[in-house]
């Protein structure tokens, strides 16, 4: 679904469209056409013509020009905006209301705080706060960002889109930080505890009920750092989603993952566990 609403009519004329918002559509259909494997030239005369939009500024756009002023909020293509992109994947929620485009993150407040220092570095934003919801018992941060918004709602549409951006500069490291990004918000560090072990066992396991994108978490955990992950499925009952999991068990992987992935699931209560399971041979 598009951004933009159609123009509704309201007695005898409609109501009127904003340049932003007759830009965005523009943006939009121009992505479209592309995606169609049209040529440049049939693109550009095909937006100008039916928006409007002058033929340069189109030009522009094909060159990778954002069409968002700065008072829309912009996105940098840093290797921090991998762990916000992964973040946002995990844990976070968009919605376009009243002309603004939100992006919302939800979680434990370390999280959230941690998300809040980066966001900055490959946003416009110049600072980002978290903040508590107390009656949930969840903290959240949120802010105004067309561009970020527009990036998550096509990943989430087409995840080739995160495939290919990865490979945009330094893959590993755009990997690494979208692996933290979105171990931050849907891993754990399972500690195992069994009569018949003197030492827990651990594992680490990220949750999520899109199986598609913890296979491309799984690539990418290969493609860094060499660890290929077990999936599994957990039935969610008769009105649930099916829950999947992806799960390191091999004790080297652990290491190479924790020693590579700096965390907050690795809460201070089980460093000595991990520690104690990683000295056992």
């Amino acid at each position: 679904m598009s951004l933009i609403q159609p123009a509704l009519r309201q007695g005898r004329g409609r109501i009127p469209v904003t340049p932003l918002e007759k830009r965005i559509e523009a943006f939009e259909r121009f992505h479209e056409l592309l995606s169609r494997n049209k040529s440049t030239y049939e693109v550009v005369h095909t937006i100008s013509k039916q928006f409007g939009v002058s033929q340069s500024t189109v030009y522009a756009w094909t060159k990778g020009r954002s069409p968002f002023g700065r008072r829309c909020g912009r996105i940098t293509y840093t290797k921090e905006l991998f762990y916000v992109i992964g973040a946002l994947l995990g844990d976070g929620c968009i919605y376009f209301w009243n002309k603004l485009y939100m992006v919302w993150l939800f979680g434990e407040e370390e999280f959230c705080q941690k998300y809040a220092s980066i966001v900055p570095s490959c946003t416009s934003k110049t600072k980002a706060t978290a903040y508590p919801n107390r009656g949930k018992n969840v903290w959240f941060v949120k802010f105004d960002n067309a561009e970020l918004f527009l990036l998550i709602r096509q990943i989430r549409e087409n995840l080739n889109a995160l495939s290919n951006l990865l490979t945009q500069g330094d893959r590993f490291a755009n990997a690494l930080q979208l692996i933290e990004g979105f171990f931050d918000a849907e891993g754990c560090v399972k500690v195992i505890k069994e009569p018949i072990r003197k030492t827990p066992k651990i594992n680490l396991d990220l949750c999520n009920t899109n199986l598609a994108l913890l296979q491309l978490i799984g690539r990418a955990l290969k493609a860094t750092l060499g660890i290929d992950p077990h999936f599994t499925s957990q039935s969610g009952g008769p009105n649930r989603k099916v829950s999947y999991h992806l799960r390191i068990y091999k004790k080297e992987a652990i290491r190479k993952f924790l020693s590579r992935v700096p965390t907050i699931k690795l809460k201070t209560e089980k460093v000595q566990y991990v520690e104690n399971w990683l000295r056992k041979r």
